[in-house]
């Protein structure tokens, strides 16, 4: 199905005030703009947030790489994309700094600016909000964007919230493609088990096994999980993913090439690590 024109003018903005985009938190956030309302230069993605819980609609793969080192921290609270902002202020700004500001070619209407990601931290035994701008290398060598960046940037800091611009150079390449490795496992509610409760006694005996065969490869583990407990092929896989997402199991996300051909001495309980802190 081919994309809508990416034009909004003020009869589409007030469609989109009234879908309540832009407002509300956590699972109740809906973002400015969809998947569905904007062509993209990456590809877009649909995910579901470890912690909102709620499809996150990404625009880019930049955005996406983000995202999943975002929704992995723990300090994290809740993560709004495509964060709308008001156009009276980014209006004004725009004058003071003697900016145009951004309209759609052809449309008189002033465009509703959006900031990527608008996240809510725990920082210091407090919460704290932090923007961001996400952008290619190349995207900062067009004056334009620098423009439409600055009006951005004074808007948060007339809010008193941290903002900074992310490019794929400062992003942690192996960690993000670790995190995509087991993301999409955190949730598993809407899998069909044979009787209930299956998944959670299973994942209950792996966990008791972890450190037991560090010798082994993780495809062999899983495997003889599989035979041994009468699983379908591929199941103890998948649970085992699961226990990393949740972080009941951890390995080091940061150097290691997360598959299935790591010995499972890689692995380490999460119970065991918290206890040799407490000792």
């Amino acid at each position: 199905m081919a994309r809508r024109r990416y034009v909004i003018d003020e009869p589409r903005i007030a469609l989109l005030e009234k879908d309540g985009r832009g407002k509300g938190v956590g699972a109740a956030y809906k973002p400015w703009l969809t998947v569905q309302d904007v062509p993209s230069m990456g590809r877009s993605t649909r995910l579901r947030g470890i912690h909102t819980g709620r499809t996150h609609h990404l625009l880019s793969d930049i955005e996406r790489s983000l995202f999943y080192l975002l929704d992995w921290e723990d300090s994290v609270t809740d993560i709004r994309e495509q964060f709308p902002l008001d156009r009276s202020l980014t209006a004004q700004i725009a004058e003071s700094c003697g900016i145009p500001h951004p309209r759609f070619p052809g449309v008189s209407t002033a465009m509703v600016m959006t900031t990527d990601f608008l996240v809510d931290v725990w920082k210091d035994g407090r919460q704290i909000q932090m923007a961001y701008a996400v952008k290619s290398g190349k995207d900062l060598d067009h004056s334009r964007t620098i423009d439409k960046l600055e009006i951005e940037r004074i808007y948060w800091e007339n809010k008193g919230v941290g903002w900074c611009i992310v490019t794929p150079s400062v992003l942690p390449s192996q960690l993000i493609r670790n995190i995509e490795w087991i993301h999409s496992f955190y949730q598993l509610n809407d899998l069909f088990e044979t009787h209930s409760g299956l998944y959670q006694d299973s994942a209950r005996r792996m966990l008791a096994q972890i450190g037991k065969s560090p010798w082994m490869l993780l495809h062999q583990f899983c495997e003889d999980m599989d035979t041994r407990f009468g699983l379908r092929s591929g199941d103890n896989l998948m649970l085992f993913r699961h226990l990393l997402a949740c972080k009941a199991i951890l390995c080091d996300m940061n150097t290691l090439k997360l598959n299935d051909q790591l010995t499972m001495g890689n692995f380490r309980l999460a119970l065991s690590e918290h206890q040799e802190t407490q000792a």
